[in-house]
């Protein structure tokens, strides 16, 4: 009986204690994590939330990059509209700690943006983005994403 009581706690146990022992990584996945689908669904808010306010992203839709929370999020806004249906599947996502106050993601992505009159453009991405914590909260800092180049 005893064993069974083992068996049943320690996997609660440590199920209450997971929130206490993650780090730096975990701790931003959690709030990465519901973005893609904030963006999917075209809510601007959620998706640009967790930009700082100096942040920089450097997109490989544009020739520049676009500096500022608020460039950012009319940035997003310009795109919502030009792309109201949108598609994102992440492949090969991997999240890096520096010390407690930093975090760069990597990974791939193919994006397929339907336009207005229904065309679907399919972009093979990859991107990096650098979280930093400011003020006691997990913010993008920077954020680049490029194209792969096409193969034959």
């Amino acid at each position: 009986m005893k064993r069974l009581i083992t068996w049943i706690a320690v996997p609660i146990l440590a199920g209450f204690c997971s929130g206490a022992i993650a780090g730096p990584v975990e701790d931003v996945l959690q709030i990465a994590a519901p973005r893609t689908q904030a963006l999917q669904e075209g809510n601007l808010d959620a998706y640009t939330a967790a930009y700082a306010d100096n942040a920089v992203f450097q997109s490989s839709l544009t020739a520049y990059r676009i500096e500022g929370k608020q460039a950012i999020r009319a940035y997003f806004e310009q795109l919502l509209q030009l792309y109201p249906t949108r598609r994102i599947f992440s492949r090969q996502p991997t999240a890096r700690a520096y010390n407690d106050d930093l975090v760069v993601q990597n990974g791939y992505a193919v994006l397929y943006l339907t336009d207005q009159k229904g065309q679907v453009a399919t972009y093979h991405t990859r991107s990096s983005v650098t979280w930093a914590k400011v003020g006691g909260r997990w913010q993008i800092v920077d954020q680049h994403t490029s194209r792969l180049p096409v193969t034959p």
